[in-house]
This record gives structure tokens, C-alpha cells and sequence, in this order.
């Protein structure tokens, strides 16, 4: 009888026993299959762009080069607000490396050819831990980062892209409001230099307006061993309709830079960008000027922008001539037979004094072919006044992106 009560009790031990480990155990075993599904249910990507680019630049050898771009990455699930991302970009030349010329690289030639950015190179692009609370997102880590295309930017437009190491933060919680910040500790540039730096970059946007965007910024730039500068502006933009179809758009800006952390007094000015233009259901026309004001011995510099995207794409103006650069140009833009259509013309001369630099034309015909694919032409003449050299060049290029 007693040993049949024993036996009892201990089955009752074990069984209240067995039901509190399942309890305890259940938990972990949720958090751990919530983070396994986090690892494994997230999304791959991939991003190949072949593209042919030849130079004809008066003094130098003509240049061509064709070039294959491909990026491949994973981008995990969410778990708990945590995210992560990594992605590899390989560019290789298609065909003989001493077609053209680039500054660094298996692809370096020293010669008199001209000059195509975009050498031979595998590099991990990105790789970065995020966290999102609400409607802001955290990153850590090397990844791309797009404050202000104009000071802070990818460099889309080249084969191995701009990316940045650090802390980045972008949040909408505040209504109508954007801020952007982050802080820099290298940058990775076009041809796979590493620029180490401490870098603070900030903008705030407001667009509670009915009629108008306005937004604030700053860039405190402290190169490892470069040029630092001190970036400070305010932009105005937006539209007012006149029509059910058609409204006038103005962009107003002002910046003014300084010195910074170690500078060498050789950076600094001050920046104006006004446009004036019409835009309608298909396109847009648009009038402007952009300064960036020199006194013949410093000048106001964008060395961590999209540079592409401004003072034409023949990439002439990367760096601001001393004397400075007053831009005016004339931009037609819009879709017709399910194309992309751009003509933009640009008259550049100096800040200080009245020297012509010289005029170019860009040309851009593209068409996307579903959400994948993309195909385009573009074309940039630039001809010479009182500076540089006669320049023509001509993009061919296919992407797909899934």
C-alpha cells in the first residue's frame, strides 16, 4: 500500500515537474524559432548592370570601356524591431583591361588615355545591424547612406557605388517632419580608396506646408587626411498650381562653409542655388542657377556628394575651380512613348571675375521594362572656353534588378 502511494507521488513529481520545465522552455523555444525565422525569412537581392562608356577628350587617347556590375544581397526578416543586411558588388571589365583608364586597381593605366572610374573591383558593400521603433529607423555599419545628394550621396551612377561606415538615423515621428543624421567614420569612394573620418551630418525637412518643403542642414566634415569643412544652408522649395494640369515650381537656397577641425583655409565660400521652372503631367521645363563661390584662392567644395547629378554629367567641374563656378542652365525633362526623356543645357564661367569656363549639352533617352529591367542612352558634350579640355562621352547600359 505504501509503495504503491510512493509510487504515486513520484509520478506526480515528475509529471509537475515535466509540466513546469515545458513551461519555462516553451518561451525560449518561441524566441528561438521567432529569431530563426527572422534569419531565414528574409529576402535576397539582386542588382546586375553592364554599361559601355567611351570618352573622346581633346589631348588624350580616346577611351571605352565595358564594364559588368553586380551586387547580391540578403536582407534578413524582422525580429523584435531588428533587421540586418549584408551585400557583396563585384565590377569586372568585359574584355581587354588597357581600353581605358582608371586611377587605381588591376585596371590602372598610366598612359595618355582618358580616364573611366570605374576599375575592377570586388568590395563587401554593406553590412549593417538596424532597429526600427515606430517610424524610426537605426543602421550601424557600412552601408549606403543618402542624407542630401547634392552634399552627402551615394555616387549612384558609378560602378562600385560611395558607402559609408558609421551610424546613421532617419525618423518621421515628429509630423511633417524628416530628420536625417549621421556620423561618419570612413568613407569608401568609387575607385575603393578608404577615407577614414569623423563626419556629422544632419537635415531636418518640414513639408506641412500646402505650398512649400523647407529644410535645414549641416556638414561637419573631419577628414583623417583630406580637406574638413563646415556646411551650413537652408533650402525653400514646392510649386503653386495654375492649372488642373500644369504648376510653377522654385527651388531657393543658401550655405555658407568654413573651416572645420584642421583646415587649411583652403576650402570655404558660399553657395546660392535658385530655379524657376513649369512642370505639367509629362514633363517639366526649369530655368536655374547654381554658385559655388571662390575668391581665387579657396572655393565652396561638395567632396562627399553625387556629383554626377550637377554642373553637367561630363563630370568636368568634381572639384570647384578656385576662382569658383557659376552654373546656368536650362533643364527639358519628361516621358513621351513610354520613354524617359532629358535635355539639359549648362553655360559655366567663374565666381570671381568674368572668365568663361565653358558650355555642355547632356542628352538622356531610358525605358523601364516592367519593375526589372532598364535600358538607356545618355550623351555629355562639353566644349571649352577658358578651361579644360573638349569632352564627349557616351553611356550604353542594360540593369536588371530583382
Amino acid at each position: 500500500m505504501k509503495k504503491n502511494l510512493l509510487s504515486k507521488n513520484i509520478q506526480a513529481i515528475i509529471a509537475t515537474s515535466a509540466l513546469g520545465l515545458t513551461s519555462l522552455s516553451t518561451p525560449q523555444i518561441v524566441f528561438a524559432d521567432e529569431f530563426t525565422d527572422a534569419l531565414t525569412g528574409g529576402k535576397a537581392t539582386v542588382d546586375i548592370r553592364v554599361r559601355y562608356e567611351g570618352v573622346d577628350q581633346k589631348g588624350t587617347d580616346n577611351a571605352a570601356a565595358f564594364t559588368e556590375r553586380t551586387r547580391i544581397g540578403y536582407m534578413t526578416g524582422d525580429f523584435k524591431g531588428f533587421s540586418a543586411f549584408m551585400e557583396m558588388s563585384d565590377t569586372s571589365s568585359l574584355g581587354a583591361r588597357d581600353g581605358y583608364k582608371v586611377p587605381l586597381g588591376p585596371d590602372a593605366n598610366t598612359g595618355t588615355k582618358a580616364i573611366v572610374l570605374d576599375p575592377s573591383i570586388t568590395v563587401l558593400n554593406q553590412a549593417w545591424i538596424g532597429y526600427k521603433i515606430s517610424e524610426t529607423q537605426l543602421k550601424a555599419g557600412e552601408q549606403r547612406i543618402i542624407i542630401d545628394n547634392r552634399f552627402l550621396g551615394n555616387v549612384g551612377w558609378r560602378q562600385k557605388e560611395q558607402t559609408y561606415t558609421g551610424f546613421s538615423l532617419k525618423s518621421k515621428d515628429i509630423a511633417s517632419t524628416l530628420i536625417d543624421y549621421a556620423y561618419i567614420t570612413n568613407a569608401s569612394n568609387p575607385v575603393g580608396v578608404e577615407l577614414p573620418m569623423k563626419t556629422h551630418a544632419f537635415k531636418a525637412q518640414y513639408d506641412g506646408f500646402s505650398f512649400a518643403k523647407l529644410e535645414g542642414y549641416a556638414f561637419l566634415i573631419d577628414y583623417d587626411a583630406g580637406t574638413d569643412s563646415s556646411t551650413m544652408g537652408a533650402r525653400l522649395s514646392g510649386g503653386t498650381p495654375i492649372t488642373e494640369d500644369m504648376k510653377i515650381k522654385y527651388h531657393l537656397e543658401y550655405a555658407s562653409q568654413g573651416d572645420y577641425a584642421d583646415s587649411k583655409n583652403i576650402t570655404g565660400g558660399e553657395y546660392t542655388r535658385a530655379e524657376l521652372g513649369l512642370a505639367y503631367k509629362t514633363g517639366s521645363i526649369t530655368l536655374g542657377q547654381e554658385k559655388l563661390g571662390g575668391d581665387g584662392t579657396k572655393s565652396f567644395n561638395t567632396p562627399l556628394a553625387t556629383l554626377h547629378l550637377y554642373n553637367g554629367w561630363a563630370d568636368k567641374f568634381l572639384v570647384t575651380p578656385a576662382t569658383g563656378l557659376v552654373d546656368n542652365y536650362i533643364d527639358i525633362s519628361g516621358k513621351a512613348f513610354g520613354l524617359k526623356l532629358a535635355a539639359i543645357y549648362h553655360d559655366f564661367s567663374a565666381d570671381k571675375g568674368s572668365t568663361k569656363y565653358g558650355t555642355e549639352y547632356d542628352l538622356l533617352v531610358a525605358k523601364k521594362f516592367n519593375k526589372i529591367y532598364t535600358a538607356g542612352i545618355k550623351y555629355a558634350a562639353y566644349s571649352a572656353d577658358k578651361l579644360y579640355t573638349d569632352t564627349n562621352k557616351v553611356w550604353i547600359w542594360g540593369e536588371a534588378k530583382f
